[in-house]
């Protein structure tokens, strides 16, 4: 276990390193997330002048987005870009020889990159939200705890999903459309890209079927205090259960993946 937690340490460390290497990449990435933050603001701006938003404040979209781009550094995924240049390169086979789990690798490299853009882009985002925008706090204190519960279940369905859409490469030999599939799912099902309550009646029925809301979207409801009382076990039992439905899904999956490279002799 400390061997494994000494690993991953490491393997945090040298990403750092290697991109700290760079100065521009910190100044770009500083620079790139101030001005998304400005833009995005701007245009949320012009839409609630307008007086077509519903129910919500721009204060409270502002922190939604401010809140999620935090989450999604530490809980969003992208392995399929990973996995199928490992896949073309042949270095597959060294990967899974090492003495970590391949799953392992994937995830030290994935919080590698979340610390960098902690660093880089959302800790200059909220500082300078709060600064000049102004965003919400937690309801309350046992709001945020549960918050913060659902936010790592939240992660971890994410990761699941992008495990699942990323094995595809296996079989089709590119990995290209992977990020895509992901990427819009998320945006059209999980609110990533439009909070999901400004979404027509039959686009958040469709949405509460699937687990993808469960992801970013609850968790950031439960923040807002739109989810409160009773509502907070029902959302903790549907993201455990969504959980343990895409965890037999990616286990039966990997599980061919193996097969698979095992008959071809990878």
């Amino acid at each position: 276990m400390l061997n494994a937690l000494n690993l991953y340490r490491l393997t945090i460390v040298r990403g750092i390193q290697q991109f700290a290497t760079y100065r521009t990449n910190i100044f770009s990435n500083v620079a790139s997330a101030l001005f998304m933050l400005g833009a995005r603001f701007a245009l949320w701006m012009a839409l609630f002048a307008t007086g077509n938003a519903g129910d919500t404040t721009l204060t409270e979209t502002m922190t939604y987005f401010v809140v999620m781009d935090i989450l999604m550094v530490w809980t969003t995924s992208n392995f399929g870009d990973r996995i199928g240049g490992d896949i073309r390169s042949g270095d597959i086979s060294i990967a899974l020889t090492r003495p970590r789990t391949y799953h392992f690798q994937l995830l030290a490299g994935l919080h590698s990159g979340a610390v960098i853009s902690t660093l880089t882009h959302s800790l200059p985002v909220f500082i300078a939200a709060i600064l000049f925008i102004g965003i919400l706090p937690p309801v309350s204190a046992g709001a945020f705890v549960v918050f913060l519960l659902s936010a790592v279940l939240g992660g971890v369905i994410y990761i699941l999903v992008d495990l699942v859409i990323s094995y595809s490469a296996f079989w089709l030999m590119d990995y290209w459309y992977t990020s895509w599939y992901r990427r819009t799912l998320f945006t059209l099902f999980g609110g990533t890209m439009l909070p999901i309550w400004f979404y027509p009646e039959w686009l958040r029925v469709i949405s509460s079927v699937l687990p993808f809301q469960f992801a970013l979207f609850v968790p950031l409801e439960v923040y807002l205090g739109r989810i409160y009382g009773s509502d907070l076990l029902y959302t903790i039992g549907m993201q455990i259960f969504w959980i343990g439905v895409l965890f037999v899904i990616e286990r039966l999956v990997w599980r061919r993946v193996q097969h698979k490279m095992v008959v071809q002799g990878g």
